[in-house]
This record gives structure tokens, C-alpha cells and sequence, in this order.
């Protein structure tokens, strides 16, 4: 099956219905007593065309389509709109050229997986009546659907289409067997960041233990008191509290009274982020010339790890006319190092430590 053909089977018309349909197909008691309980597909889908009665023509049309994720002059246009009203860009802050490197032509290929489900980088647009008015940008992979940005229209601003689209994509996973829905990141300092932690149930990433605990309340009131906030760091520090005041004949181990010194230590940036990452502050850490395996940042691959795990002479670059090739088979790749960040290795290792050695091992740079 072609990816055009995904595309289109994948489009979503949905039809608005008038005030006219809910006079002349009032709903039943049953259909009122089911509107209490929430049931996601049924609400997604329920304004679509194959769900409005179809003697009675709709106000507006409003469709979904998942698109590939190139450039075009539409979505340029709701991008440029979306950064200056939304973000306050100026016009020395947007440009074309940024739009295509950010949200267009992503490295991630598209492919359907068995011919039953769209893999790669995708565009989710939301048009009323043929206006491009919002649009996702969508990693689907082969066991989550990953929401990468959102962007709407000005004019559309208070519907909250940042929820809306939420919904759809959470639609999608459940739908096509993604499984999960990764909402991206989670900063809960940051306002415009807060509506994430209003769908459940929902877990963030421990990134010592590379865990997934719950966003409850104990975890939003430990990032609350914490600059750095890990779940599993806490609970050592706890479990060590408890082991002191019990008169605990054994002290803690090495290992967890690092972790307890980290997880006690005070708001300030320098020791919540712990004894094993240098610089923790970013400005320092940025201004040190140290690489990122260096610096030991929370959820990356250390370089032992990476070197057991990933061959990075072996992994691939796509070099444009030439085609893809080995990094080992590009000159200068020899003549730098992991550790050296402005080097194409040390670039190449900072990646792969980045994205995993699963995905390290596949993708094409």
C-alpha cells in the first residue's frame, strides 16, 4: 500500500450539526444518561459525517487528515501566524527555511507497518470549511503515537484546539494499536505545559532508574519542592530517613546514600541534580567545552554503555547525492573523538547516547 493511499484512508470528514438536527432528532433518555459517562471514540467521532443524519446539510465541514509531513505554503502560513501571536516572534525569527528544518522532512521515515498502520513522521490538519486552521506534528512509531508540536490559527484561539487535538491523537493510538500516547515533555514551571497533566492516567520518566511513575499529587508536590524531581531518588531518601529513626542496625549502602544526598540536598540547582552530573547548572554546564557524555546528563547512554551496545563506526549518514554510507567510510570521521563534541564523532556519539541504542543501531543521520 502507498503512503498517498494511508493518507487518504486515514482522512476524517466530519460535518458540524446544525440546531435543526437537535430539534428533529432529539436524543433519547439512554443516549442523555450515556453522555455522563466518557467514552472517547464515541466523542471524537460523534460530529462525523457518517454519524450526522444526512437529510439535514451541516453548517460548516470539519476535517482531519493525516498528511505527510513536507512543506507547503499553507502550513508555512499557520506557522508564521502561530509564532507571532503565540510565541511573539518577529519576522527576523521566522523564516521558511526554519519552518522546513523544524517540522518538515523529519529523519524519521514513512512506511506502513504490515500495511495496517502509517509509521514515520506525519502532519495532523485540521481544516474548517478547506482552511488549514491547526495542525499536529506527529512521530508515529511502532508502539506510541508521539505528539511533537502543535500550532493553531489565531482566529480559533479560544476553542482550545491544543485539547482537541490531544483527544484525536490519544483516538489514534488506541485505535491503530500505537498502545501508548507520549505527550512530549512535561515542565511543570511552565503555564502552557500544565494542561498535559489534566489527562489520566498519565506517568512521567524517572530518568536514573528509567521508570515511569504516576502524575499525582506526590509527584507534583516533589517537583514543586525540587528543581530536579526523581521519584526514585526520593524514595531512597525516604527509605533512609526511615532507617535512621528505626535505629536500622545496617547503614545504607554506598550507592543509596548517593542517592539520598542528592534527593536531600536543597533547591539549588548545583546539588538536586546530584554528585554525578558536573556543571548541573546549564549556563555553567554550557560555557564548560565538557560533551554531553561528559557532563553526565539524567538520561543519556554513558559512553561504556554505548560503546557495548552500539557500534558507531557501523551507523549511517545519508550524504545527499551520494547516498547513505558507514560514518567510518567519512575521512574526518577518524580524526576526532567520542568526547569531542564539535568533532562529527563526538556529535554522532552525543546522538546515539541521546536517542538510545535501539533507534541508534537503525536510523539513518
Amino acid at each position: 500500500m502507498a503512503i498517498a493511499d494511508i493518507a487518504k484512508q486515514k482522512t476524517q470528514v466530519s460535518a458540524l450539526p446544525t440546531l435543526e438536527a437537535s430539534i428533529k432528532y432529539p436524543k433519547s433518555k439512554a443516549e442523555k444518561k450515556q453522555e455522563n459517562d466518557f467514552n472517547l471514540l464515541s466523542t471524537v467521532h460523534e460530529p462525523e459525517r457518517t454519524t450526522v443524519k444526512p437529510d439535514i446539510p451541516p453548517e460548516h465541514i470539519f476535517t482531519v487528515t493525516l498528511e505527510p509531513d513536507d512543506f507547503t505554503e499553507e502550513k508555512f502560513a499557520l506557522f508564521d501566524n502561530y509564532q507571532r501571536h503565540v510565541h511573539h516572534e518577529g519576522d527576523d525569527d521566522i523564516s521558511k527555511a526554519g519552518f522546513k528544518r523544524f517540522l518538515c522532512s523529519s529523519p524519521l521515515h514513512r512506511h506502513n507497518s504490515n500495511g495496517s498502520k502509517p509509521l514515520g513522521s506525519w502532519h495532523h490538519c485540521y481544516r474548517l470549511d478547506g482552511r488549514l486552521i491547526a495542525m499536529s506534528v506527529l512521530d508515529l512509531l511502532p508502539h506510541a503515537v508521539s505528539g511533537v508540536y502543535f500550532l493553531y490559527h489565531s482566529d480559533f484561539e479560544k476553542w482550545s484546539f491544543g485539547k482537541l487535538s490531544a483527544l484525536r491523537e490519544a483516538a489514534l493510538a488506541l485505535e491503530r494499536g500505537y498502545e501508548f500516547y507520549y505527550m512530549g515533555y512535561y515542565i511543570h514551571g511552565c503555564r502552557k505545559m500544565r494542561y498535559k497533566g489534566d489527562y489520566r492516567p498519565q506517568y512521567v520518566l524517572d530518568l536514573h532508574e528509567f521508570t515511569w511513575d504516576p502524575l499525582d499529587d506526590e509527584m507534583r508536590r516533589l517537583m514543586e519542592s525540587r528543581s530536579y524531581a526523581s521519584m526514585s531518588k526520593e524514595r531512597a531518601r525516604m527509605a533512609s530517613l526511615e532507617g535512621k529513626e528505626s535505629g536500622g542496625d545496617e547503614p545504607p549502602s554506598k550507592a543509596s546514600k548517593q542517592d539520598v544526598d542528592a534527593a536531600a540536598a536543597s533547591d539549588d540547582p548545583a546539588n538536586v541534580a546530584g554528585e554525578d552530573i558536573k556543571h548541573p547548572i546549564p549556563l555553567e554546564a554550557s560555557s564548560s567545552g565538557l560533551s554531553l557524555l561528559e557532563l553526565g546528563m539524567p538520561g543519556l547512554t554513558p559512553l561504556p554503555d554505548l560503546h557495548r551496545q552500539v557500534d558507531l563506526d557501523t551507523m549511517q549518514v545519508h550524504l545527499g547525492r551520494d547516498g547513505v554510507h558507514e560514518m567510518q567510510d567519512i575521512v574526518s570521521w577518524h580524526s576526532g573523538a567520542e568526547t569531542e563534541s564539535r568533532s562529527i564523532k563526538g556529535a554522532i556519539a552525543e546522538y546515539a547516547s541521546a536517542v538510545g541504542p535501539e533507534i541508534a543501531k537503525e536510523v539513518v543521520s
